[in-house]
């Protein structure tokens, strides 16, 4: 079953991130800290193949 997934770290992507560690928004610690936060949804994932056809 799906964990589920605080929707507070949903809204914040890289370049947001990014954008506000370049204004300072936010600092490395705090990121840091945000990260610690995040769920682990490994569980959820699936293996896949891809196969490449060569020409």
């Amino acid at each position: 079953m799906p964990k589920r997934v605080n929707a507070e770290i949903l809204r914040i992507d890289r370049r947001i991130i990014s954008r506000k560690l370049l204004t300072g928004e936010m600092s490395e610690k705090d990121l840091t800290n945000q990260l610690k936060k995040l769920p682990d949804v490994s569980d959820n994932a699936e293996e896949i193949t891809c196969q490449l056809h060569e020409k």
